[in-house]
């Protein structure tokens, strides 16, 4: 059912795309918006659970006018601004999105954490033409005020419609991160109607993982995208009634998207 509507959402975008002409490309500030992205995502209801749910997705891709072309990247890198370096090594700011987590269902009873926005930067590194390695560092502001961040390198394989990439990931969240989430507070306790103890995680959240990714080009400018993303959450996160009476430590997405890319 799920996938069902993951394939009408994808197949109404590309429906709307027409032949494609030369157009002038959006430039700000020496900005270009080069690609944008929309689809849909089969992932866990919140961080640690086993319960899975739909949610849209989508990315917008910003590169540097006078910039050399950048090889593709990763599906799941945050919204990216480069900033500087042309050449192997680029860097720049990123933001992500974390949304919120509800008080029902396995969580009745617990406070409510808003939904987040995650800024800070980020680093690429192409030893090759076929391998990038990047690294991110962000802060939260909203949901939650501790640090994240994400460490990966990805294999990519391009034909002359197909891409494909695949490599290791390791997620970090720091103290304040790993209590926002992983933590049960005395009230949160006794407000559950699941008899959970009280939990007070302590030290850094790591969760390694695997991500991979077909994109098929049905157009110059229009492409199709499924990801698959693996991670395990481990250490005091791992062992947090949250993950290990509600929930899982093994955390699984999907997801089907389309993405359009201008000014080519």
């Amino acid at each position: 059912m799920v996938l069902r509507h993951m394939l009408a959402a994808t197949g109404l975008v590309l429906a709307s795309a027409a032949p494609a002409a030369a157009q002038e490309v959006p430039t700000l500030f020496g900005w270009t918006l080069d690609s944008v992205r929309g689809g849909v995502r089969y992932a866990p209801d919140y961080l640690g659970s086993d319960d899975y749910r739909a949610w849209f997705t989508g990315a917008v891709v910003l590169v540097r006018r006078d910039a050399a072309p950048t090889p593709q990247g990763a599906p799941d890198d945050g919204v990216s601004l480069g900033l500087i370096g042309t050449g192997p090594v680029t860097a720049g700011v990123v933001g992500r999105w974390r949304s919120s987590r509800e008080d029902d269902d396995d969580l009745r009873g617990f406070e409510k954490i808003d939904a987040t926005v995650e800024a800070g930067g980020f680093v690429n590194w192409w030893p090759t033409d076929w391998l990038r390695l990047r690294a991110e560092a962000r802060r939260g502001f909203g949901g939650h005020d501790g640090w994240a961040g994400d460490f990966g390198a990805d294999a990519i394989v391009r034909g002359e419609r197909w891409t494909f990439t695949a490599g290791p990931r390791l997620d970090w969240g720091d103290d304040d991160f790993t209590s926002t989430y992983f933590a049960v507070t005395p009230q949160d306790a006794a407000r559950s109607p699941r008899g959970l103890a009280a939990y007070a995680p302590s030290g850094a959240t790591w969760s390694p993982g695997l991500v991979a990714s077909a994109e098929y080009r049905v157009t110059p400018r229009w492409s199709v995208q499924s990801v698959a993303t693996y991670s395990r959450i481990t250490g005091d996160a791992a062992d947090s009634p949250i993950v290990e009476d509600l929930g899982s430590p093994d955390q699984f997405s999907i997801s089907l998207s389309a993405r359009y890319t201008l000014g080519q």
